[in-house]
């Protein structure tokens, strides 16, 4: 079941509202619009440690408030168990994702590729009939709003080398390995190709 809303279905004339979770990788900033978790972020100007929620709603539109409270509470308690290896989908999230229609169908599909999987744009390319597609479907996913939660890090180059990733090449091994561990395999090698296997 398909839990965001896109485009002009979400609310507008909202202020996104923002939290700091610490993680094992680092503070990450989640941001919710009244429709649902809209921006993860691992680098924010200022480095604010948060709550940031909005004083005026919190007094005038309780039931906005209470969703609030609700998503982040399900985000965080889900990104904890992510973390801990409890936890290898997000499905069950309420996502308000904001992109052009062929991003969103580029982010759906990645979120189809397993935990602990690894493919090649060119792979994820092909998977929605674009043969020729790969980089414009790395262009997509480096405008993913939400890492982790679209896992963008499984997607790499043809070669094994890691492509891009918006908040930083170290950030996405550290995920890789991670999910690998979980899965009792070997950690990604610390420099250099990784080895691509499973997936679609």
């Amino acid at each position: 079941m398909k839990r965001y809303l896109q485009g002009a279905q979400a609310e507008k004339g909202f202020d996104i509202w923002e939290e700091m979770l610490p993680t094992p990788v680092g503070p990450v900033w989640m941001g919710f619009s009244p429709a649902g978790l809209r921006a993860v972020s691992f680098h924010r100007p200022g480095g604010e440690s948060g709550p940031q929620w909005p004083v005026r709603q919190q007094q005038e539109e309780p039931e906005l408030t209470s969703r609030l409270r609700q998503w982040r509470q399900e985000t965080t308690d889900a990104l904890k168990a992510y973390f801990a290896g409890e936890l290898r989908t997000f499905e069950h999230l309420r996502l308000d994702v904001r992109g052009t229609a062929f991003q969103i169908k580029v982010w759906e599909a990645v979120r189809q590729t397993p935990f602990g999987a690894i493919i090649t744009y060119q792979t994820l390319a092909h998977s929605l009939n674009l043969p020729r597609g790969a980089r414009s479907v790395g262009g997509a996913l480096g405008a993913n709003p939400l890492p982790i939660i679209i896992p963008c890090h499984r997607v790499v180059a043809s070669d094994g080398s890691l492509g891009g990733y918006s908040a930083g090449l170290h950030l996405k091994r550290l995920l890789l390995s991670h999910e690998q561990t979980i899965l009792g395999r070997p950690p990604i090698p610390l420099h250099g190709p990784v080895r691509i296997e499973g997936g679609h």
